[in-house]
Order: structure tokens, then sequence, then C-alpha cells
């Protein structure tokens, strides 16, 4: 083995595979290592291990970013993470290249500033956060996910309020007009499409000029005048998609992590994990088994394996 290991390319993997996939602490591995794979090794290994897999993962995980900030649509969203006790904040951003996770200090629109520098691109799928509404991007789709539910909250109040089905009913309409084009059914043509997203656009003009209730309904109306060329952007924009829930499902492990483990005792621990999770998304985003990236990573088996022999 290398000089600086004691431990094989797979032997690692299942570790790492443990720590990131299954959220597992120092302890339980020890103890899982023991009880279903009959390895001894202290809690110090562990730790050693996961350290020496950040550092192997951090010049591939800045490739990632570079492959992914330079896509034409970016996907982005943020979640809390906890890093020596304090409050620090978990981004991922997601292009047709890969998937990236960083753990920075803050939720401000200077990380963005800091990881695009002087790039701009064509899109920027996200939601309504005016960190992510400042970054260098020629267009912007707010997830229409987000929107329908808050309009619910102002019908849960007021029933009555009939704007806000209407809203609720045009974006929907939207998002089902372009399945459909996309997906070819009906035999829509490009021009019946064009057509209809006319019409959608003109519908939300009119709604936008109509008196409403409440004044959560006025908070709501006030966003969508402000950002009037954000919410249907994806109608114009085949290759952006209508919501912002890969960003979503990027981070769902790393919420299940953070209440598991309670955060990182150190900035290098936070670090690991980003770039780990990092190489992990991307991995299965491009159909590739987690536990053999993880094993490419960490290097080649110690023993050859020769066709015809016993593994």
């Amino acid at each position: 083995m290398e000089a600086e290991r004691y431990f094989g390319p797979n032997l690692e993997a299942t570790i790492i595979y443990y720590k990131q996939e299954q959220h597992m602490s120092c302890e339980r591995i020890v103890e899982t290592m023991r009880d279903l794979h009959a390895v001894t090794l202290s809690e110090g290994a562990v730790v050693q291990i996961l350290e020496r897999a950040g550092r192997k993962a951090e010049p591939i995980a800045e490739k990632i970013k570079q492959q992914v900030i330079t896509g034409g649509v970016i996907k982005s969203d943020e979640t809390s993470a906890r890093v020596e006790g304090r409050n620090w904040r978990q981004w991922v951003f997601i292009s047709e290249a890969g998937i990236y996770h960083t753990i920075v200090p803050t939720r401000s629109a200077a990380e963005i500033e800091t990881l695009m520098g002087q790039l701009c691109v064509e899109a920027w799928v996200c939601d309504y956060f005016g960190a992510q509404l400042k970054a260098p991007a020629r267009v912007f789709q707010l997830c229409l996910a987000y929107q329908p539910r808050d309009l619910q909250r102002v019908l849960d109040a007021d029933p009555q309020e009939f704007w806000a089905r209407a809203m609720q009913k045009l974006f929907r309409s939207a998002i089902h007009l372009r399945n459909r084009f996309m997906s070819g059914q009906d035999g829509m043509t490009l021009r019946g499409f064009q057509g209809r997203v006319t019409q959608i656009e003109n519908q939300l003009d009119s709604l936008l000029k109509e008196r409403i209730r409440s004044e959560a309904a006025g908070k709501l109306l006030n966003r969508f005048t402000t950002h009037r060329d954000k919410p249907l952007t994806f109608l114009r924009y085949p290759e952006i998609p209508p919501t912002n829930n890969e960003s979503e499902r990027a981070l769902r492990g790393s919420v299940v992590h953070r209440k598991v483990t309670n955060g990182f005792r150190s900035k290098w621990g936070a670090k690991a994990y980003a770039n780990l999770q990092t190489i992990i998304a991307t991995a299965k985003r491009k159909g590739k088994a987690v536990f053999q990236a993880l094993a490419d990573l960490m290097g080649s088996p110690v023993l050859p394996f020769f066709e015809g022999s016993s593994p």
C-alpha cells in the first residue's frame, strides 16, 4: 500500500458509504465493521479514513464545480448546517454536468459571487430567495412548486380569495401545457403551443391587475408583479424545468445527515462531507454505483484480481 495509508480502498469505501449514505456515527461504524464484516477498527481509524477521503475528493469536487458553473442552466438551493456548534449553510448547484455541494458560513449572495466569479449562465432555477435571485444569469425561473403552496395558504385563511385560486390554476395549467408539448401528446404543434403560451402570459398580466381581498394575497401579488418575468420562463425555454425539485432532492440526504448527527465538529469534516457528497451525487446522476465511485476514489485494490481466480 501507499505509505500514508493502512487500509485497502474497498474497506475505506465501505466506511465512507456508511458515513455519507447511512449517516452513521463513528461509534456505530466501528460496531458495524466488527459485527458485520469481522474487521476491528478504532474510531480514530475511521476519522483518519474520512479525513483522507476528503483530501482525495477535493480536486475531483473542484473539477465537478468548474463543469457545473459553466453549464447553460443552473439549479440551486441551500439548507442549514451545523459546523463547530454554529449555523452554516449547505449549498447545492446542479447542471447537466454534475451536482456540486459546498458548506459555507453564510447564505448571502456573496457565496454565489465567489462561486461563479466572472461567469454568467443562460438561466438560473431557484426559489424566491434574494441571494439566489442575484445570481449572474440572463433569465430566472422561480420554482413553481412553491408558488401554488403559498397561494394555498392564502386560500386556507380565506376560501373566498378567488384571485389566489385563479393564480393556482394558471400555474398548474402552464406546467401541464409544457408537459403535454414536451411529451408529444395530442399532436400539439409548435405554433399551437406558442399560441397557448401567449394566452397564459396574457392571463397572468390580467390577474396581476385584479383587486385582492387580503394582506397575504397582497404580498404574493407584489411578488409576482416584481418578478413578472420569472414564473413562466420555462414556457419559452424547453431546457428549463418549471420547478426546483431536483435541488431539493439533492439536499434531502444532507438534511437527514444533519438531524441524525447534529452537524460537524470541525471545519475539515464539513468540507470533506461536501466534497464527498459532490462525488456521490454526480455519480448517481451519471448512473454509476456509489460504492464503486468511492472505491475508485480511494485507489487501486491492494491485491490484483486475475481472471479465473477466486476473488
